[in-house]
């Protein structure tokens, strides 16, 4: 369920049939969603499961565009992109003030239909870019290490749908993420 523009803290968000989409859409979408789930499983680095997101998420979410972050301290660093136009890969911004960074620190997702209309959001880094809507779901445990974006170009209510394989995405990359972790961890225990 989305409350004030975020995703409620629930491992899985219902997917509702509108009838809206085909069910060969919603089909490939799954299809998509299985096959990434099971290249996140075989990742062997924490850089490893950040581009298979960045890779496989805009076909999944049927977005104009995709990002991938990552937590530097109090900085975000942008590793990663698939868009229609340039967004802010190799930028780095204060976790604070941008909206990846916002989820990591409140460890929830955030939904946000309309960008002109959230005060969260920084309107100077956006306005320039195709960004009308977009979705940040934090990857990580406990402490995140990561997010993932996804945006639109148009101000429609994003698809129930797109936001639970957002969702769904993020905690199959924060699984594998903390198996790694937990692998190096054995690792140097056992040297």
């Amino acid at each position: 369920m989305i409350e004030n523009g975020f995703i409620g803290s629930q491992s899985f968000i219902p997917v509702q049939y509108t009838g809206m989409m085909s069910k060969t859409v919603r089909f490939t979408r799954w299809r998509l969603m299985s096959a990434a789930t099971r290249r996140l499983g075989e990742a062997g680095t924490l850089e490893g499961v950040l581009e298979i997101l960045r890779i496989s998420a805009r076909a999944i979410l049927r977005s104009d565009g995709v990002t991938v972050v990552r937590r530097e301290g109090n900085m975000v660093h942008y590793v990663g992109e698939d868009a229609i136009a340039p967004l802010w890969a190799g930028q780095r911004f204060p976790i604070a003030t941008c909206i990846s960074g916002v989820a990591m620190m409140e460890r929830q997702s955030i939904v946000i239909p309309d960008i002109r209309l959230d005060p969260r959001v920084p309107l100077n880094a956006y306005l320039s870019t195709f960004v009308a809507s977009m979705a940040m779901a934090p990857i990580g445990h406990g402490e995140p290490v990561a997010a993932i974006g996804a945006y639109w170009r148009s101000t429609a209510p994003i698809e129930e749908d797109a936001l639970t394989l957002l969702d769904m995405l993020a905690k199959s990359a924060s699984a594998q993420a903390e198996r790694i972790h937990d692998s190096r961890q054995i690792r140097k225990l056992a040297s």
